[in-house]
């Protein structure tokens, strides 16, 4: 076979591929939709957009809420200002702690408490107001309940050494040989 030939043959059964394909698939009427037609399927495609956006909003919405509730750990360092022992509270001039709780912080001690105060196990009757407490438990969406507190007495203010006396200053000693009397 010349290459003539078979590139005419070649091109005949191109172009019967291509006239066969989209006759075969259902897609003889390739006429463009009408306006109508395309509006509507725009409104259908926007109503399904605005779904999923609704969704996505409401699935972030309630893993925020679920966050909120979440407990979460905190630890928290300060002075004691106020003991309430009817609630059971204990409120703290926090030194060093969350960001959310700079300032005063109110924590609740419960009975399941682990309380230690100068290296003496006990409860909450041993918590007094100037102590430096440490604490540490969970906030949840009711406050913040510790599960340790470790306390200790102020520490005193160092004293000043007493300066010591500076001696008088010394007299001139008389010598009990020598006359007093200028005269003599």
């Amino acid at each position: 076979m010349s290459n003539i030939r078979k590139s005419w043959t070649a091109l005949l059964l191109a172009a019967a591929v291509t006239a066969s394909v989209p006759m075969a698939a259902g897609t003889a009427s390739a006429a463009p939709k009408s306006k109508a037609a395309k509006v509507k399927a725009a409104k259908v495609k926007a109503a399904a957009a605005a779904k999923a956006k609704a969704a996505a909003a409401a699935k972030a919405k309630a893993a925020a809420a679920a966050k909120a509730k979440a407990v979460q750990p905190f630890a928290a360092v300060g002075t004691v200002t106020v003991v309430n022992a009817t609630a059971r509270t204990v409120t703290l001039h926090v030194t060093s702690g969350p960001k959310t709780a700079r300032g005063e912080l109110v924590i609740t001690v419960t009975t399941a408490t682990k309380v230690v105060k100068d290296d003496v196990k006990g409860g909450f009757d041993l918590l007094a107001v100037d102590d430096v407490v440490t604490a540490n438990g969970t906030k949840s969406a009711t406050g913040y309940t510790a599960k340790h507190v470790n306390a200790h007495d102020p520490e005193p203010e160092p004293e000043e050494p007493a300066e010591p006396e500076e001696p008088a200053e010394p007299t001139e000693p008389t010598d009990p040989a020598e006359p007093t009397d200028p005269a003599v």
